[in-house]
């Protein structure tokens, strides 16, 4: 047996090796703290049940571990100045702090942020980083100007020079400022230009990746929606929570898989199999009170649960935290239009749709307009919202269901058979009749009265028609 023969236990059922002879260590190699994760027993592949488990239990160790030590490590500080200043009438003033309070409000949904005041005699100057912490600054200035009945806001961000500005005019009074959209939509632009400047300096790669970068740059990709680019947005999600453990990474991991099922009919590119659902509870686990969980994670209830009230309740509580989150609206959109509320359905998809106007993303908030146009019976908006998506992104999917639905409905046979034919280069088995399929993805179509022409016309005529 050789030197190590005490190594061996055996007994009539099983030989092993003595755990008392043997020490883990748990210690990153040089590569790996470069890399930024860590993985013990790498590339080790042993096709043995209870090995396998063991290596399972090693490897979570291990992480749980680096996930720790990374915590307490000295990590970049990134500070957000906020400097406000109110000229003339008392609503500049209100105008100020509105305006002020939607960017900190979204601000401060991020950990990895330090948000300090600017204001008086010190500021940026007075600001010392302890040692060994390094610091990237920015500084948002706000003015509100009072002009007649209306005030006029402009923001500017800087880091010791002009970075970007933008303004908005808005009402004078009270109540019309606070549903302001161009409020909103100045405040959501000048948080998206803080996160893009600090990811022009912040790494997305090794130790010292930032993980509010790592999901702004997941999200960019996630409407890209193509097979590569989803699976490339969930491994930033996932990096993104080993860094900072917060709900909102876990919540767009279950909602990309949601898109993925709903734009290739298949999920089963990206390497996680755990459910959707399972990333939304353990979201809400971590971070209940965050307006994105509550938001998305109202939207996978309605789809894998078919509740409708829970998630308007959640909904609604997401856009009360952050109105400035045009995902938000939309999710909300859905989910008043689903529960009876079609015209205040229509109005918050209105709404996200405003405040993304002008944007990448303007197609996708298209799409919940069209939704909830058709779900209010205005079919002929509806349409409009659709070929206004589909200008912007031929290739996407959900919208273009939409249009053939329509399309049905209008019996225009022309106009059909060229919607049919689209959603054909990317689904090429489609028939008109799939929309009457339970397993479809159109949930909310489902639940509409245009239904109704649909089951007439999908599977009687409409295959006569398409090959008139």
């Amino acid at each position: 047996m050789g030197p190590h023969g005490q190594l061996l236990v055996a007994s009539r059922h099983a030989v092993t090796l003595d755990p008392a002879s043997f020490k883990v260590v748990y210690e990153a190699s040089a590569d790996m703290r470069r890399a930024g994760t860590v993985e013990a027993f790498e590339d080790v592949d042993v096709h043995d049940h209870e090995f396998e488990h063991v290596i399972r239990d090693v490897r979570s160790h291990v992480l749980e571990r680096w996930m720790q030590q990374r915590r307490a490590a000295p990590r970049r500080r990134r500070i957000v100045l906020v400097r406000s200043d109110a000229r003339g009438a008392p609503a500049a003033d209100v105008g100020a702090r509105l305006l002020q309070n939607r960017i900190l409000s979204a601000l401060r949904q991020m950990d990895d942020l330090e948000i300090m005041s600017a204001d008086g005699d010190g500021g940026a100057d007075d600001l010392d980083a302890p040692a060994g912490q390094p610091q990237a600054m920015l500084l948002i200035r706000v003015l509100s100007v009072a002009v007649g009945g209306d005030v006029f806001l402009s923001c500017e961000i800087q880091n010791g020079r002009r970075l970007w500005s933008d303004n908005a005019s808005v009402p004078g009074a009270i109540g019309a400022m606070h549903e302001s959209v161009d409020l909103d939509r100045l405040a959501l632009n000048t948080v998206e230009r803080v996160c893009e400047a600090f990811a022009e300096s912040a790494s997305i790669d090794g130790a010292d990746a930032c993980a509010s970068v790592l999901a702004h740059q997941a999200r960019n990709l996630f409407f890209r929606l193509d097979k590569k680019s989803l699976v490339a947005a969930d491994s930033l999600f996932k990096r993104a929570f080993e860094i900072e453990p917060r709900g909102r990474y876990l919540v767009w991991r279950g909602f990309l898989r949601n898109a993925a099922f709903f734009q290739h009919r298949t999920m089963s590119f990206l390497d996680n199999v755990a459910p959707v659902t399972e990333f939304a509870a353990e979201a809400l686990r971590h971070s209940p009170d965050d307006a994105v969980v509550q938001t998305i994670s109202s939207q996978i209830e309605y789809i894998h649960q078919g509740n409708l009230r829970t998630p308007l309740v959640m909904a609604q509580r997401g856009v009360e935290r952050d109105p400035t989150d045009p995902l938000g609206w939309a999710l909300l959109s859905n989910a008043l239009s689903t529960n009876g509320k079609l015209e205040e359905g229509y109005q918050t998809a209105r709404r996200a749709l405003e405040l993304t106007k002008h944007s990448p993303y303007q197609f996708y908030f298209e799409h919940f307009a069209c939704m909830a146009a058709t779900a209010l019976a205005d079919y002929d908006q509806a349409l409009l919202h659709a070929r206004t998506a589909l200008r912007f992104r031929p290739d996407f999917v959900s919208t273009r269901r939409y249009e053939v639905a329509l399309q049905l409905r209008r019996v225009e046979v022309p106009q059909l058979r060229q919607a049919v034919k689209a959603l054909r280069e990317q689904e090429p088995d489609f028939a008109p009749a799939a929309l009457l399929d339970p397993a479809y993805p159109v949930n909310t179509l489902r639940r509409l009265p245009i239904m109704a022409a649909i089951e007439k016309k999908a599977a009687g005529r409409a295959d006569d028609w398409l090959k008139a």
